[in-house]
């Protein structure tokens, strides 16, 4: 039996010093892969701040995720959060906070990315919060899109409108997002949803900020207990220590099971092996459960699309990659994830299970014939396919390696396959309809994934 939480909460603070922006500069400095706001939306900035407090682990943290902590040093801070909300008679009740993820050394808003159609559609709110100190101070280079991406920090970026931030450090940046949360949730002397009542607060991170996520839920909210549910979207098999500015624990710990909030793990091919995640992996248990999606990449076209581009193989080659990146199935299945978490966290409808991504005895992911992932959540891409998409890297340099590929089939394979249109229309609306029915694809979802294979289909020679 796995051992409980003994550990005592604390009361969580909420900012002290909150100050709602307008105009002020040039306005608000947006996180990079952000989709544009749903049609009715309306969009505020705050600046939040106040004393947060560092945390140290308390003996040696395992691998099993049970983790004790308790707090360390204090320090000042200002950063900010953005606030995005629904027409008020749409609103679900349920808010979704998003900690920016720093990789490409600014703040990127990867899950409002993939995310913002279904937000948009189903009325939760969301706040995205400058977590992290590379966000407000900036780095002077990224390796992940060098020369692409301003790598300067808020301050410098707009000293007239951010110029009063100041971030102690990482190790605040736990405390910090709790009292984000706490804000978001109406315990502060500022509301910054505006009369808006949550029912819900639901936390989530991708990638990098899925491996300080990992941390938090392991040692953090134990604490405090202020998210109803948490998203790990994308993390790799290391994450970081209380007091890192980066994942360095290499230990592949997992995620604790004894706590009362859900939480969903969402992985992707590229999380298995190029970021080692195959090393974490845990079985579902009452709390945790996990989604492993075939013909997923870490990052892909649609990543990209969410900042303006086509969703469009491509697209990579701005990026230097010399072989057309995923463009596979993660945006919808991520929305079909996040919708069964809401519904988890809010009236305890237990989302449908995963199963896993086959793994090869050399530590690689399993493969048909064609090169397909075998096993894992199945959409039309896989198993109606015309082309393979996969998180495997090509071995393209700088970022290229989390964007997976995508390759075509060659004539002969597609005929082989698919006898004629009726053929591929007759087995691409089985896929769709299985799909739906395990609840892997949103029926919206899955009707534009149809129209669009159908159509890139016909393309190809099968119309």
């Amino acid at each position: 039996m796995a051992p409980t939480t003994t550990t005592t909460t604390v009361p969580a603070r909420a900012p002290t010093a909150i100050r709602k922006l307008g105009a002020e500069g040039s306005g608000i400095v947006q996180p990079v892969a952000n989709a544009p706001l749903p049609v009715g939306w309306t969009e505020t900035e705050y600046l939040f701040g106040g004393t947060a407090t560092s945390y140290q682990e308390v003996g040696s943290p395992e691998a099993d995720g049970f983790w004790d902590a308790a707090e360390d040093g204090r320090a000042e801070y200002l950063t900010r959060m953005i606030v995005r909300l629904p027409p008020p008679e749409t609103f679900s009740g349920v808010v979704l906070v998003e900690w920016f993820n720093v990789t490409a050394g600014t703040d990127t808003s990867p899950d409002w990315g993939h995310l913002a159609e279904e937000i948009g559609r189903s009325g939760y709110g969301w706040v995205g919060v400058s977590a992290q100190r590379v966000g407000v101070h900036g780095v002077k280079s990224s390796w992940i899109a060098e020369g692409l991406i301003d790598t300067r920090g808020l301050r410098e970026k707009d000293s007239e409108r951010y110029g009063d931030l100041h971030h102690p450090g990482d190790a605040y940046s736990y405390d910090m997002f709790t009292q984000a949360g706490n804000m978001v949730a109406g315990r502060a002397s500022v509301d910054p949803l505006v009369g808006f009542s949550p029912t819900h607060v639901i936390a989530m991170g991708e990638s990098q900020s899925a491996g300080f996520m990992t941390t938090y839920v392991n040692a953090v909210h134990p604490l405090v207990r202020i998210f109803d549910g948490f998203l790990i979207h994308s993390r790799g098999n290391n994450v970081p220590d209380l007091q890192a500015e980066r994942p360095n624990r290499e230990e592949s710990p997992l995620v604790r099971t004894d706590l009362e909030e859900p939480i969903l793990i969402y992985v992707t091919e590229t999380d298995l092996v190029e970021l080692g995640y195959a090393s974490a992996r845990q079985d579902d248990s009452g709390g945790v459960l996990t989604w492993e999606v075939a013909g997923t990449a870490h990052a892909d076209a649609y990543s990209l699309h969410a900042a303006g581009l086509p969703r469009d193989a491509s697209v990579g080659s701005l990026l230097g990659c010399s072989t057309p990146i995923n463009d596979g199935p993660q945006h919808e299945t991520l929305q079909a994830a996040v919708h069964h978490l809401t519904a988890w966290v809010v009236n305890g409808t237990r989302p449908p299970t995963s199963p896993r991504i086959v793994m090869a005895d050399n530590g690689t992911i399993a493969r048909d014939d064609l090169g397909l992932a075998l096993g894992g959540i199945r959409t039309p891409q896989v198993d109606a396919p015309v082309r393979v998409v996969s998180g495997q890297s090509a071995g393209d340099g700088g970022a290229c390696f989390l964007f997976g590929q995508t390759s075509p089939f060659d004539q002969e394979v597609l005929t082989g396959l698919y006898a004629d249109e009726a053929t591929y229309l007759e087995a691409l609306q089985a896929s769709v309809d299985q799909a739906v029915a395990a609840g892997w694809l949103l029926p919206e979802d899955a009707a534009t994934m149809a129209g669009e294979e159908a159509t890139r289909a016909s393309l190809l020679g099968l119309g």
